[in-house]
């Protein structure tokens, strides 16, 4: 896919990706995964989509401060930051989410960080549909991830 975000844009993106959803244990942050190159691309081939997230990302970095920049402030600033943008821009922070959510939860590491593992259906055999009970030792779990 064609790059969409300047060098900046896309250390600030890893930076909220790693406050969405932090590292925790053997679990990686979002940001620190590559997430942000999985919504890059998400947006990539979506004029207003581009549009959204370039614009989604330059409140973050001006709520964050005009002193430093949003990487730079400490944890408490920049959830701060995240919920104002929440509030204010609230069709780019759940498309934020939303595609944060997707490339996290679907990496090959997070599925061996949390035990699962995804068998490759045979040749010509349809993949098999999630057994959802294979997800409660994560839902009785506390959430790793922030909300803002």
């Amino acid at each position: 896919m064609p790059q969409v975000f300047s060098k900046e844009q896309r250390i600030l993106l890893d930076a909220v990706l790693n406050v969405l959803i932090p590292p925790e244990g053997n679990l990686p942050g979002a940001g620190d995964l590559g997430v942000g190159r999985f919504v890059e691309d998400a947006v990539a081939s979506n004029p207003e989509s581009i549009r959204l997230f370039t614009n989604g990302l330059r409140e973050i970095e001006i709520g964050a401060s005009a002193e430093a920049g949003f990487g730079l402030q400490p944890l408490s600033r920049q959830v701060s930051a995240l919920k104002a943008i929440e509030e204010r821009e609230p069709g780019f922070f759940g498309e934020l989410v939303r595609q944060t959510y997707n490339s996290y939860y679907t990496n090959t590491r997070v599925f061996e960080a949390i035990g699962y593992s995804l068998r490759a259906p045979a040749p010509g055999e349809p993949p098999a549909l999630l057994d959802e009970s294979l997800l409660e030792k994560q839902r009785q779990r506390a959430p790793f991830w922030r909300k803002v």
